[in-house]
């Protein structure tokens, strides 16, 4: 089997049989799209590949990218050798792979004094609206960007106040909307989204020139708002689901609820939260608890 029919076969394999989204099959092919060049210039094909192949490899990979980055490129590697295997009996050199996975650092979020200077950022235009009602929106229900960008008027029901999602692997859930996130909502699309709107257009967000919005309007937006307010590193799009779900256990919420309101279909996933309010305790009673103070005292003396 020729490598790249390989790559295509287990790539639609993930979204067929297995109901994977869109963006994560995307970032399959681009891992093994790396992954098939790097052994076409060792001359390598499928059946070649050894463990000393995968080792090289992988410290090649770790010179280019973030240690995240690398742990899903393992990941996607070692999906598709073992698919090949299970399908097609072809030899998986992954067998006795045994990588440490470097350690996520925890995700970067915003406290709510933070979140108000962002949300008060904005100028009472309608291109200021448009960008605080998606920055309120995102905070309050902890959509991911592409969920957000591809809203459709019949999952926004606003007299429950809640939005009904189809996220990863076409799961549903069903999340509430803040009442400042609402009324945000409603303003955009009494006062402002009837002016750009174009015939045919379903989407909820789309821009003033009646596209849709995009992620990279997103994400390009909150980059210049980091700039703005001085956030370091720059706040992206996942920053504020990640301050929605670190807001929600901060207040008390079960983190089954939280999982849910996420999409995430494991637990684990959403366990990193717990890790961020260790985090945030231990520095709170660094800089405020007494004993800590008087630790610090010994010490100068």
């Amino acid at each position: 089997m020729e490598f790249l029919e390989a790559i295509n076969d287990f790539l639609h394999f993930c979204s067929i049989n297995e109901g994977k989204a869109k963006n994560t099959v995307d970032a399959y092919r681009r891992d093994l799209t790396d992954y098939r060049l790097f052994m076409h210039q060792k001359n390598r094909e499928l059946n070649q590949i050894t463990h000393q192949d995968l080792i090289e490899w992988i410290s090649y990979s770790k010179t280019l990218k973030k240690p995240t980055s690398v742990n899903r490129m393992v990941s996607s590697m070692t999906g598709f050798h073992r698919y090949l295997y299970s399908q097609y009996k072809i030899s998986d050199p992954t067998v006795k792979l045994s990588v440490s996975r470097s350690k996520n650092p925890l995700p970067k979020t915003l406290n709510r004094l933070d979140v108000n200077r962002l949300l008060q950022s904005f100028p009472s235009t309608p291109i200021g609206e448009y960008q605080r009602t998606i920055c309120e929106m995102l905070f309050s229900t902890g959509l991911r960007v592409s969920e957000l960008c591809g809203l459709q008027f019949q999952q926004v029901y606003l007299e429950e106040g809640i939005l009904r999602i189809i996220g990863k692997g076409d799961k549903e859930r069903i999340v509430p909307i803040g009442k400042s996130a609402l009324s945000a909502y409603r303003n955009y699309i009494q006062n402002i989204r009837p002016h750009w709107v174009k015939k045919g257009k379903s989407a909820v967000f789309i821009g003033p020139n009646g596209k849709q919005l995009s992620r990279q309007y997103v994400w390009a937006m909150l980059k210049y708002k980091s700039q703005e307010l001085g956030f370091e590193p720059n706040i992206s799009p996942h920053t504020l689901r990640h301050s929605f779900a670190s807001a929600l256990l901060e207040g008390g919420a079960d983190l089954r609820i939280i999982q849910e309101l996420l999409g995430h279909s494991d637990i684990s996933t959403t366990q990193i939260y717990t890790h961020i309010e260790t985090s945030r305790l231990h520095k709170n009673y660094d800089e405020f608890h007494p004993g800590r103070l008087l630790d610090k005292e010994n010490e100068d003396e």
